[in-house]
């Protein structure tokens, strides 16, 4: 069961709401970007971020903008493990889990003089949102479902042997018939668990673009990112039926009643009859006895409550480079992110899981991956712009919490198209997909952290209030792909330490709600 619990938590550290980007990286920083989602040789503000080396080629003067998301995300497990039937009564189980931000702001801000523009981005560039599991997940109640499992295969290997309690005296062949009855009459179980984790990395962005000509323009700055962490976990309340009267019962304290009973059996072997003595004592010495009799003092302290509280927090920096070609109607533009180096400090409250990695003041890697995002717009009419953009974030060369970087098959990648229509004086419309194609396997895959490839659908308008101020509304829905994960290990047999196969559904479900306003001085 430690184990379980150490899954979880070192995948919740990745866990967050924010969706668009790749494992790690944030890029839903803007309600254009949810407007049409091809962002990347974009001229307006919202290029403060996406295309800083593009703001050279707006008018002179200030340019400002403030966004904020709201965005709802689900996470569901279609589980199937054989001793989930021991609650439920069927091998079937969802788990659900969701993932909320209802407040994900970004400000932008640049200045154009001449031939220099100054650009500030301040907003989260990783992480964001809170993700709750309420009901827990299919490998910590698999922990669980194991105990009933380890019992009934308790009862296979003992029958046979209780025929020659007949030949012991009664003061030893009731203890044990006792002590089997208890043990191996539990088929029942029940268990509390509950995960929440908060996770942001904060950033301001400075930066100066250059104009090099008329045609070619440069960019030069970099991110200052402050992450911020924060683990709640448990797993607890962990009962099983009491096999004497149906009813549940704590789980620890049932076990451990069991375990003293067998203490005080073995403390009256030295007053049995002589003649039995050497018989009962060799038994009871006999390595499969020992093994059987030591499974109760175990289950109970197994299933003690496991209790996790703390926060993390780090510093990273990153410098930033950017291209920007722009004839006639033709942009073209480039931008490269390079790996922020963070190490999250915890700051543990409670840490009752016996793990290490969670104790106070221990250092964790917390990386956000560098990036290559390049992009093309054409103005085909005075009215229609197309674009397309490429984003390749390189998360193989990012340091993760348990090496996680190693599973991966490649690097996501992700391919945009989008439109953007001036339907009318005070109307913009624009809409635009996003296909993602992430490196996930089966090793990187997590009850806590799981992703897939996806399709994203982006659509929104742009009214213009007045000829300095437009108003941004966008909205953006995610189809993921299913992964389905069949683990022979998905959990252990207490008895002969074999992997207990279960099988593993991952969904996902997001929408994304942007508003903003930009406004030109």
């Amino acid at each position: 069961m430690k184990k379980t619990l150490l899954i979880g938590l070192i995948a919740l550290g990745a866990t967050t709401a924010a969706e668009a980007g790749g494992l790690l990286n944030t890029t839903n920083l803007h309600a254009l970007y949810l407007r049409s989602l091809s962002r990347n040789a974009t001229l307006s503000i919202d290029g403060a971020y996406y295309n800083p080396a593009g703001l050279v080629f707006a008018k002179d003067g200030w340019r400002f903008s403030i966004n904020s998301q709201t965005i709802f995300q689900e996470r569901n497990i279609d589980a199937n493990f054989k001793p989930f039937a021991f609650s439920t009564g069927s091998a079937d189980k969802t788990f659900k889990g969701k993932a909320t931000a209802p407040i994900f702001p970004t400000a932008m801000l640049a200045y154009k003089q001449g031939d220099w523009a100054f650009s500030a981005v301040a907003g989260i560039f990783g992480g964001g949102g809170k993700a709750s599991f309420a009901n827990g997940l299919p490998q910590f109640e698999g922990a669980v479902a194991m105990i009933p499992a380890t019992t009934r295969a308790i009862k296979d290997q003992v029958t046979p042997l209780m025929g020659g309690l007949s030949n012991l005296p009664t003061t030893v062949s009731l203890p044990i018939q006792k002590a089997v009855g208890a043990l191996t009459g539990v088929n029942r179980y029940g268990v509390n668990s509950q995960l929440d984790g908060l996770q942001y990395n904060i950033g301001l962005q400075l930066g100066a673009t250059y104009k090099i000509n008329d045609h070619f323009s440069a960019y030069l700055g970099g991110r200052l990112l402050y992450a911020y962490n924060s683990y709640e976990g448990h797993i607890g309340g962990i009962q099983v039926n009491n096999a004497a009267d149906g009813t549940m019962a704590p789980a620890p304290i049932y076990f451990g009643a069991i375990d003293k009973g067998i203490t005080a059996l073995k403390s009256q072997l030295g007053s049995l009859p002589e003649q039995v003595r050497p018989q009962i004592q060799a038994a009871f010495a006999s390595e499969k006895v020992q093994s059987l009799l030591a499974v109760p003092g175990k289950m109970a302290q197994a299933t003690t409550d496991k209790q996790i509280e703390v926060k993390q927090t780090g510093w990273g920096f990153a410098p930033i480079v950017g291209v920007n070609f722009k004839y006639d109607k033709l942009n073209l533009a480039a931008r490269y992110e390079f790996r922020t180096s963070i190490d999250v400090k915890n700051d543990t409250k409670v840490n009752t899981s016996g793990l290490a990695q969670f104790d106070d003041n221990v250092k964790n890697p917390n990386d956000l991956p560098a990036v290559l995002a390049v992009g093309a717009s054409y103005q085909f009419l005075p009215s229609l712009t197309a674009s397309v953009s490429y984003n390749h974030f390189f998360e193989k060369s990012a340091r993760m919490v348990g090496d996680k970087q190693k599973t991966l098959d490649h690097n996501t990648n992700e391919y945009m198209l989008g439109l953007e229509w001036k339907a009318l004086k005070w109307l913009d419309v624009s809409g635009g997909v996003q296909l993602t194609d992430k490196g996930v396997t089966d090793a990187y895959q997590s009850d806590l952290h799981f992703d897939m490839g996806s399709t994203s659908y982006g659509l929104g308008v742009g009214i213009h209030l007045n000829d300095a101020m437009m108003l941004n509304l966008g909205y953006m829905i995610t189809d993921y792909k299913t992964h389905t994960k069949v683990n022979p290990n998905f959990q252990s047999n207490a008895l002969t330490g074999k992997g207990v196969e279960g099988t593993e559904i991952f969904k996902r479900k997001n929408q994304v709600f942007a508003i903003g306003i930009d406004y030109t001085l």
